[in-house]
């Protein structure tokens, strides 16, 4: 059975060339994430996951943040067009390890 779990929060938009679109997961799920021995990371930290936000999924991974931060999951263009999610939205995404 793969962990779930939701990431609850808002959209923020990086400033950098590109401008992802991210959402931080809270601290303890960021937390947990880097203890368990289940999570099967990819290159550089990262966690290859499934995400589904309204009746949109796609595949995508959560990214480190420095010194323990917290997790961010990024929100692909077509996928917050399709949900008409802006910057600074709230938004749940229910997350699935892959």
């Amino acid at each position: 059975m793969k962990k779930t779990f939701t990431i609850e929060g808002e959209v923020v938009r990086y400033p950098g060339p590109g401008g992802w679109y991210f959402v931080q997961a809270d601290k303890e799920i960021s937390d947990e994430l880097r203890r368990s021995a289940h999570t099967k990371k990819v290159g550089w930290g990262y966690i290859k996951v499934k995400a589904k936000v309204g009746e949109t999924s796609w595949e995508t991974t959560l990214f480190p943040t420095k010194n323990n931060g917290p997790y961010l999951i990024a929100i692909k263009t077509d996928v917050r067009k399709v949900e008409h999610i802006s910057e600074k939205d709230t938004v749940r995404i229910n997350v699935a390890l892959e």
